[in-house]
């Protein structure tokens, strides 16, 4: 078992081993919100598993090695990123510092190309050398160990912002992003709690529900690669009208946005508006593969292969740099880049030529579109039909060009495409050989007309940009108080590739008065969807995911349902507080209503006291409780000593139990009288309990069972009762007890002693300096159905 409870985990279960995210109804143990820093140093790249998004935003100077095991809204554990990243060949990597802040800016030269945090909370978070003990979600320890890592507790600052969801984690500190040893390391990648998606240097931080405790993993390469830039410029030639996306392959992209299993990117433009993408990588030292790209010009796309690219080569003070550019027969440009450099490489494109008066292009879908041509007076009228466009960029035929055209002006009217709830189209370009033409907009329709001056060949390219037209709404409900809840939406596609738009979208809700619903806003306050301009059809699915505030003495958050009007795809995942959905064009902007009950803790603590008198009672005392869950749990006294205790433990849900006692310890010839008291909370005075008898724990109680052995020996005939025998270590009996010292603390404090449990009264159990010590309790838990053995030892403060 991953986590070890105390009895009330014996009796409510824990989390699964290699989950670190506490199943729904699991308990919440009262510790600290904490989480674990945890720092590995490897030698390649290759060995460093990826993020679950795998794309440009990633900031590791070369490619990383295998795709995330992580589900897509899994929280980071300790076993995953065993699996993961393997210790060897990786190792610990101590004295590896991180920061906490309240938001992100993006790379720049000035910090080594790497995010930063901003509104920073503290920047002293170092991993250690030692190990240290690896915790499971409720913050207990699992048995198992970590090198190189640190667990701190948040500080109030960050427990503020965390409630919301804008906690975020980054390596290294703003001003140092690599702690000052870029020579000896890289960065590779860092995960955090349930944010694992982007590859970049911050990482939000959020607690799933029930949870208290998650996980940091940040990973550098060592030694790393010094870093130069290749930028790939597209150009459209002057002549060319309207607009083309082209898709370059090559190891230099991280992403795969067709899935193809080859890794690309895109670059849109158009002639006078050119297109780039600049890509800090690593330099190529000996052994390494060259960075690589080539565009790739489909069949039928309307566009020639385009020219050899002009590359140029400038190091970082402006002069000539070292790097070797070279392009093959097919097109392909190969980089061997040198430390500091920045390549250039610029890629143009012409339009293939036709006999096509009048084309018709679609940036961003396809559509069917209803265009007339109006002609010159004494010019017959021409044809035309709609036209549908089955190509991304590909243009399509609306009129062919009679032979020698007829001088005069030509009127080109495109009736605007009814909404259909998937987004709209705009006529955003309209170009006559090389010239672009003005449009005239009206409530139906866009005309843009052109004056043939002489008879000649003319070419126009009518070209339409859809919006997508989808966007997710949050509303919040909560009932039994009123809080803030942060919110995170994120686009996945179906397949393994790159998304439509690989940014999460942040946003928060708060409600000022039960029941009443509350919109969520942007980060900024702004209202409206979270998430807007968002892809509306099959190919597409979208995660929402709620940040509870943590749980607290008082009570705790939980989610009792989502609402997105038939828009999800997948039911509820209460442990993670997540759903997934999807955009129709019936659906294309829904609002999905979050739910939330305030329950208010309920405790259950289980005291027993009996004789600490060996000669009375030479063995532990045990008791065993069964739960209506199917499982059960012990506590022990041990031998010597006088009471134990499971300490408080938090329990989400009402929860019925039964307690027996399996053994008193008692030796033989030793009579023993058992009593036990049930108590709701501060003002029930109790009420007897009778072993066996089961009994419920609702919200709201603090459940308290005492139970109380009397121990005595049944004297000879009927002579005296012998004197007892004092426990080991402890005063003989009729010693007086030291007084406490200042700020010592009983073994159970909010209550009085027990009584006398023989017939002679033995002293209180004391430490050498005369303080009461806390008790030391053994309890051991037996998961049924597992036969797995659990050990913790928990005082009572």
């Amino acid at each position: 078992m991953a986590a070890v409870l105390g009895l009330a985990a014996g009796v409510l279960g824990t989390s699964a081993p290699d989950k670190a995210t506490a199943a729904p109804g699991a308990l919440a143990r009262l510790e600290p919100l904490s989480v674990t820093f945890v720092a590995r140093s490897c030698e390649q790249y290759s060995q460093v598993m990826a993020n679950k998004a795998r794309n440009n935003l990633q900031e590791s100077l070369r490619d990383l090695g295998p795709d995330s095991n992580y589900d897509r809204s899994e929280t980071v554990s300790a076993q995953k990123e065993a699996a993961g990243t393997p210790l060897p060949p990786c190792k610990p990597l101590p004295g590896w510092t991180f920061s906490t802040g309240t938001g992100l800016t993006a790379k720049t030269p000035a910090s080594l190309q790497l995010s930063t945090a901003t509104g920073v909370i503290r920047q002293n978070i170092t991993t250690t050398a030692g190990s240290i003990p690896e915790l499971d979600a409720q913050g207990m320890p699992t048995g198992r160990t970590l090198e190189g890592a640190v667990t701190v507790p948040l500080t109030p600052a960050e427990i503020k912002v965390a409630a919301t969801g804008w906690l975020v984690v980054q390596g290294g500190t703003p001003s140092q992003p690599l702690n000052g040893m870029q020579e000896q390391y890289g960065f590779a990648a860092l995960r955090c709690a349930q944010d694992a998606i982007n590859g970049d240097n911050v990482e939000y931080v959020s607690f799933p529900a029930d949870a208290r405790h998650v996980f940091c993993y940040y990973y550098a390469v060592t030694p790393p690669p010094s870093a130069g830039t290749i930028t790939v410029v597209k150009e459209v030639a002057p002549d060319s009208p309207g607009q083309g996306t082209f898709r370059f392959d090559g190891n230099i992209s991280y992403a795969d946005t067709n899935g193809d299993g080859v890794n690309d990117f895109l670059l849109t433009a158009s002639a006078g508006k050119s297109s780039s993408m600049t890509f800090v990588r690593g330099e190529t030292r000996p052994g390494d593969a060259p960075w690589q790209f080539q565009e790739i010009v489909t069949p039928g796309s309307g566009w020639l292969p385009p020219t050899t690219p002009a590359c140029t080569i400038v190091n970082a003070n402006g002069g000539a740099g070292t790097s070797a550019v070279s392009v093959d027969s097919t097109g392909k440009a190969s980089v061997v880049l040198a430390a500091g450099d920045n390549v250039t490489c610029t890629y143009t494109n012409r339009r293939t030529s036709g006999t096509a008066l009048l084309e018709k292009e679609t940036i961003g879908g396809t559509g069917t579109f209803a265009i007339s041509l109006g002609t010159p007076p004494g010019v017959p009228p021409t044809n035309t039909t709609p036209v549908t466009t089955v190509r991304d960029g590909v243009p399509i035929t609306v009129a062919q060009a009679p032979a020698g055209i007829t001088p005069g002006t030509y009127t080109a009217t495109e009736v605007k495409p009814a909404p259909d709830g998937t987004g709209t189209w705009q006529l955003t370009g309209a170009n006559c050989n090389g010239t672009d033409v003005p449009i005239t907009e009206t409530a139906t329709t866009w005309s843009a007309a052109y004056d043939v001056a002489a008879a000649g060949p003319v070419k126009c390219l009518l070209t339409n940009t859809f919006t997508p037209g989808g966007a997710i709404y949050v509303e919040k409900v909560s009932q039994g108080g009123t809080g803030t809840f942060g919110y995170a939406v994120t686009p996945h596609s179906r397949v393994r590739k790159a998304g439509p738009d690989d940014s999460t979208y942040h946003g928060s809700a708060s409600t000022t008065a039960e029941g009443t619903p509350a919109d969520a806003v942007r980060p900024d306050g702004t209202p409206g969807p979270l998430a807007d301009k968002l892809v509306v059809g099959d190919e597409v699915r979208y995660t929402i995911q709620e940040f509870l505030p943590p749980t607290s003495d008082a009570g705790y958050w939980k989610v009792t349902s989502v609402d997105c009007g038939g828009a999800e795809t997948s039911p509820l995942d209460a442990a993670a507080a997540t759903v997934q959905i999807r955009l129709t064009a019936a659906q294309p902007r829904p609002t999905c209503r979050f739910t939330n009950t305030y329950q208010p803790s309920a405790t259950l603590e289980v005291v027993k006291t009996t004789s600490g008198d060996t000669g009375l009672r030479p063995a532990a005392a045990q008791l065993e409780a069964t739960c209506a869950t199917g499982q059960s749990g012990r506590l022990t006294v041990p031998v010597g000593d006088t009471s134990a205790t499971t300490g408080q433990y938090i329990l989400p849900d009402p929860i019925t139990c039964t307690i027996a006692e399996t053994a008193s310890g008692a030796a033989a010839g030793v009579d023993v009288a058992t009593s036990a008291t049930l108590t709701t909370g501060p003002a029930d005075p109790g009420s007897p309990y009778r072993l066996g008898e089961s009994f419920t724990v609702r919200p709201g109680q603090n459940v308290r069972i005492a139970i109380d052995n009397v121990l005595k020996r049944t004297p000879p005939d009927g002579g005296e009762t012998p004197p007892p025998t004092a426990p080991p270590g402890e005063p003989p009996p009729g010693t007086p007890p030291p007084a406490p010292a200042p700020g010592g603390s009983h073994a159970v404090p909010a209550h009085p002693a027990p009584p006398d449990r023989s017939a002679h009264a033995t002293t209180a159990h004391t430490g050498a300096d005369g303080v009461h010590v806390l008790v030391l309790l053994s309890l051991v838990f037996l998961a049924l159905g597992t036969g797995t053995l659990l050990l913790v030892r928990r005082p009572r403060a």
